[in-house]
């Protein structure tokens, strides 16, 4: 059977870490499971322990290079034939890994990208200014770049790790949410979405900061429009 990575970005989730890894092996899907790496952004908490006696690879970036960074680094580690990302606060529900899996089985997807937005979704984080936020950036991705997805910046998603390793990312910060499905979309890499539902994050402090994100994550798309 063909297995999976997943990869968790972290800094400072401690405690939601310690659950969300609970969680996957209570679902026991040790059967399609591989490994679990974590690559962590110099938590000053009790991350690298939590992880290590849970059996996660670790990785630390030294750097402060960002989101993307760590996920780009996470898939660059995977030897799974697929990966798929979670976050350490525990906002993406693993249950839907399965999911993910099966969908991207059973097509010619390269991508499956999971979504807050459409039917059978939903978000218990969202504030009224993120989904106005998620909603603008998603209406621009598919008014300019002609994406199909319904939630641009909804970093949950399962990939053929070959593929996702063979592409160049300009952006290392939240910018990369957006600049993932732009870029596969541009390259006409085949990918489609599943129906998610985001839950509030377990524990700790959000990192997000809606409007200095938001404003990066703006300036990039506009850049996106004038690369090659």
């Amino acid at each position: 059977m063909n297995k999976v990575t997943i990869v968790i970005p972290t800094k400072n989730e401690e405690e939601s870490l310690k659950v969300l890894l609970k969680e996957i092996n209570d679902l026991n899907f040790k059967e399609i499971i591989d490994e679990i790496i974590v690559v962590d952004a110099n938590s000053t908490d009790g991350t690298h322990e939590v992880a290590k006696k849970n059996n996660c690879k670790i990785f630390i970036e030294k750097e402060k290079k960002g989101y993307g960074s760590a996920i780009i680094e996470g898939i660059k580690y995977s030897k799974s034939k697929y990966s798929v990302i979670l976050d350490g606060d525990g906002s993406k529900n693993p249950i839907y890994i399965y999911n993910l899996y099966k969908a991207i089985e059973d097509s010619n997807d390269e991508f499956i990208f999971g979504s807050r937005y459409g039917k059978n979704s939903g978000s218990d984080d969202d504030t009224i200014l993120t989904h106005f936020g998620n909603r603008l950036f998603t209406n621009f991705g598919k008014l300019i770049f002609k994406i199909k997805i319904n939630d641009i910046l909804h970093t949950f998603f399962i990939c053929k790790t070959d593929e996702f390793k063979k592409l160049n990312f300009k952006h290392s910060n939240f910018a990369f949410c957006a600049e993932l499905p732009i870029l596969i979309n541009k390259l006409e890499i085949p990918h489609s979405e599943i129906p998610t539902f985001e839950r509030k994050r377990i524990a700790g402090k959000v990192k997000v900061n809606s409007f200095i994100d938001g404003f990066i994550i703006l300036i990039s798309m506009i850049n996106l429009i004038f690369k090659k």
